[in-house]
This record gives C-alpha cells, sequence and structure tokens, in this order.
C-alpha cells in the first residue's frame, strides 16, 4: 500500500484534519432539528403576519416572556409593522445553530434564522429569528430582531 515512511505522515494528516472539521461537523444539527425549527418559525410568522401578536407571544419561549411583557411585545410590534406595512416577501438567507453555555443565556440549543423580507413601506428590512429547543423539546421564539 504505502511505504511505512508515509504511513505516519498519513495518520498525523488524518489526526490534523479530524481536529480541524470536527467542531465545525459537531456544530450542524440533524435534519430532525432543521425540520421542527423551521415549522416553529413557520407558524410564529404566520401569527406576526396576521397581527396575531399577542398569540405571537404566547407561542414564545419562556425565556423571552421573562424579558417582555405581553403588552409590550404587543405595543412594539404593533408600532414597528404600523411603520413598516405588510409583508411583501421575505426570503431566509441562512441559518446558524449552536449550543449555548455563555453566561447569561439559558443553556441549550438554538437555531438562529436570518432573512431579508420587503415591506410596504420598507423594502430589505432584514429580520432575525432565534429558536430556541425549550425543555419539552419544542423550538420557540427566544427572540426577533429587524435591523
Amino acid at each position: 500500500m504505502f511505504p511505512s515512511k508515509y504511513r505516519v505522515h498519513i495518520f498525523l494528516l488524518a489526526i490534523a484534519l479530524g481536529i480541524i472539521f470536527y467542531p465545525i461537523y459537531s456544530r450542524k444539527p440533524d435534519q430532525q432539528r432543521v425540520e421542527a425549527s423551521t415549522i416553529a418559525v413557520t407558524n410564529f410568522f404566520a401569527l406576526v403576519d396576521a397581527g396575531k401578536y399577542g398569540q405571537s407571544w404566547e407561542s414564545c419561549a419562556i425565556y423571552l416572556k421573562n424579558e417582555i411583557s405581553k403588552e409590550d411585545w404587543i405595543t412594539k410590534l404593533s408600532a414597528v409593522r404600523s411603520v413598516v406595512g405588510k409583508l411583501i416577501d421575505r426570503k431566509q438567507t441562512k441559518y446558524d445553530y449552536s449550543k449555548n453555555t455563555d453566561e447569561g443565556i439559558p443553556e441549550g440549543e438554538y437555531m438562529v434564522y436570518y432573512f431579508n423580507s420587503t415591506f410596504q413601506n420598507k423594502d430589505h428590512l432584514p429580520e432575525t429569528l432565534t429558536m430556541m429547543l425549550e425543555n419539552d423539546n419544542t423550538w420557540r421564539v427566544a427572540g426577533y430582531f429587524f435591523k
């Protein structure tokens, strides 16, 4: 096969590649997580786009509910949506997956979705939606941001 002097080099190369690519590979969620979180994203946006801001807050993660009251959520979303108008188009640009261990943020699994959206009164408004896998294995919104 390979001469013995090259076997050590090939072995070391294989180890080096494993060290480089394992963290990248291990940060990718399995397809079931992607599908489940994508369904949760779709359901959340259906509520928000229909103006059902109270119901959208009810569907959010406990973490978000502890950060903002239902009344404030409704007030802020109503204000933003009254300025930008109705949704015309929303295209997902990418998503990121992570397992969080940072202080101040609940430990767990997160999916962050990025969108380029067009509204009646605002072209190209980036939206970011952070999904959190809660203890009941349900993906829920932990953050929703406009840029």
